[in-house]
């Protein structure tokens, strides 16, 4: 029997928004409002500008909201962008007068989140536009009732294609113009009595309307600080939000380094100290690094957006350079830029039989496929093979090949061409595939890849929630497996689907994590044991120590696995 260790949350105030400054008519105070957003649900708070105290705070049930004040009534809508498991379409708004939250409710559609930030139009009527389904509903506070006006996008609607409609902007003709984003993009005019739509050639100004006299301006960064007319000023307010693990690998020094998700930030957990370190904040872009990988004595990682790729040395100290974006020699972080050719999401990482680094990436908003980046550690070179068709999902490598996965899925709002996720073999001498086949049918994507020491064989899991056993030099799928629990679908990594996560252990078998489950896949008898229950479920990624100690993310926390508990004595 195992035992497992909650190590703590790595990283908590990883994820600030908002800024949406907004006079209480009531107090007389000019109120700066923010958010402290995650998967552990997210918090609304009021910085009462003059005193830097916090004098507002309520919890939302979601990951994610964006919020509009309006300054004529004091009150702050707020709309939720991401549910913790269901999209996320909720309207509440906060009122001077009450000093609470109070829900609208959710228009009368599903399998859809709100899209941007409500709109205000001069009726008093709310606008909220949809994804993926590019949908426009209104909500009248007088009534408290709801209408959807349906997909505003103009024909054709292709099946599957994400489409976000964003409102913008009112008409003297009381129409409400919204930004339709897909390939291709436009602009609507939606007639509120009529419901009828018109295609503009440009999308109109927004109104602009009365803010507090003072320039109030937030500076969210690590901490819920602003200015005020060029003063600098610090907030009381304290972040509790942790964000969850989205990647970890052993690093050079034999710590395991880490990131989450949303928060730019790096963590590392010392098995010999036991310490669990907030790295910090790197110094570019906003949104996530996907996950972390070690080469010679440097810990390497790619981010979204904009696909950036960096590199942190352990050995030096600390120096991100927010004000180079990091792109200077003596910044620790140091980010080389952008991968190139529309990459936008570099999700898992292979050091090739060449030393280099290979890179499974997707491809940027509206554009189809992706492809498998290359990085030279040596000279720093990057190039990048596209794919038009597939975005690669996965990787992993041996001295023979580097093995990618790939997924139907290209960046969001672009049409999608193919309809099963594939294995490649990439030839790291010729620079080129070698092979492809689909290992499962009718899966989206091959979610994650391991090869065994043990056997030789490529191990993967697949989106749909089994695993399959690929035979190199026969060229083909020799086994495959039911998994009785899918992978934890995160956020933006793709949430339309689950990945369960692999890994080869000290002793050639494979180890993985589903959502509530971690395993052994004994590559000598091909049997699945399923270990023992984690204290926590929404497990993502899964990384070996010392041998028989696995380290595993769960929501916001790092666990650590024993395979057999260790002794006791009193």
């Amino acid at each position: 029997m195992g035992i497992y260790f909650d190590l703590g949350r790595p990283v908590i105030g990883g994820w600030f928004q908002g800024g949406w400054v907004l006079h209480d008519p009531v107090r007389g105070r000019d109120l700066l409002w923010g958010s402290e957003l995650g998967q552990e649900g997210a918090v609304l708070f009021a910085i009462d500008v003059d005193s830097g105290h916090v004098v507002e705070e309520h919890r939302i049930g979601c990951r994610e909201f964006n919020a509009t004040p309006d300054p004529e009534t004091g009150l702050l809508w707020v709309a939720t962008n991401h549910g913790l498991f269901q999209p996320g379409h909720l309207l509440l708004s906060w009122s001077p007068h009450t000093r609470e939250l109070t829900s609208h409710g959710f228009p009368p559609i599903s399998g859809q989140r709100f899209a941007g930030t409500p709109f205000l139009a001069s009726t008093g009527h709310i606008y909220l536009g949809s994804h993926p389904h590019g949908h426009l509903s209104s909500f009248e506070p007088e009534t408290g009732t709801w209408r959807d006006f349906g997909c505003l996008a103009p024909e054709p609607i292709i099946p599957g294609q994400h489409i976000w409609c964003y409102p913008h902007a009112e008409l003297e003709s009381g129409e409400i113009a919204c930004g339709i984003t897909r390939d291709p993009t436009s602009n609507v005019a939606l007639d509120p009595q009529t419901g009828e739509t018109r295609q503009l050639d440009e999308m109109p100004p927004t109104a602009a309307k009365a803010e507090p006299t003072r320039d109030i301006r937030p500076d969210f960064y690590l901490a819920a600080d602003y200015t005020v007319d060029g003063q600098k000023r610090t907030s009381d307010y304290k972040p509790r939000v942790a964000t969850d693990i989205v990647g970890l690998n052993v690093g050079p020094d034999g710590k395991i380094y880490g990131t989450t998700i949303i928060s730019m930030h790096i963590f590392c957990f010392d098995p010999v100290s036991r310490q669990l370190q907030d790295l910090g904040r790197v110094g570019w872009g906003g949104g996530e690094i996907y996950d972390v990988i070690a080469s010679e004595d440097k810990v390497y990682m790619g981010s979204y957006s904009g696909g950036y790729w960096a590199a942190y040395d352990p050995k030096q100290p600390w120096d991100p350079q927010r004000e180079a974006g990091g792109i200077s020699p003596t910044a620790n972080p140091r980010c080389f830029g952008e991968l190139g050719q529309d990459m936008n999401r570099p999700f898992e990482y292979a050091i090739g039989p060449d030393g280099r680094i290979y890179i499974a990436c997707r491809s940027n908003y509206r554009i189809p496929g992706g492809g498998l980046a290359r990085f030279d550690p040596a000279s720093e070179e990057i190039r990048v093979f596209r794919d038009e068709e597939q975005s690669f999902q996965s990787m992993t490598a041996d001295e023979r090949f580097v093995y990618g996965g790939t997924s139907i899925s290209g960046g969001r709002g672009c049409v999608e061409t193919t309809t099963e996720g594939r294995l490649v073999l990439f030839d790291v001498d010729a620079a080129a595939r070698v092979f492809e086949c689909v290992p499962i049918p009718g899966a989206d994507a091959v979610t994650s890849l391991a090869v065994s020491s043990a056997d030789g064989l490529v191990y993967g899991s697949v989106s749909s929630g089994q695993l399959f056993a690929f035979d190199v030099a026969e060229r083909q799928v020799v086994q495959t497996w039911e998994m009785r629990s899918k992978g934890t679908p995160l956020m933006g990594v793709p949430e339309t689907y689950g990945i369960i996560h692999l890994t080869c252990g000290h002793d050639g078998d494979i180890y993985g994590v589903t959502r509530k489950d971690v395993f052994q896949l004994n590559v000598s008898t091909g049997e699945i044991r399923y270990l023992d229950p984690p204290p926590i479920s929404d497990l993502y990624q899964i990384v070996e120590g010392e041998p028989g100690v696995f380290y595993i993310g769960a929501r916001g926390h790092l666990l650590e696995y024993h395979l057999q508990d260790r002794p006791h004595y009193r």
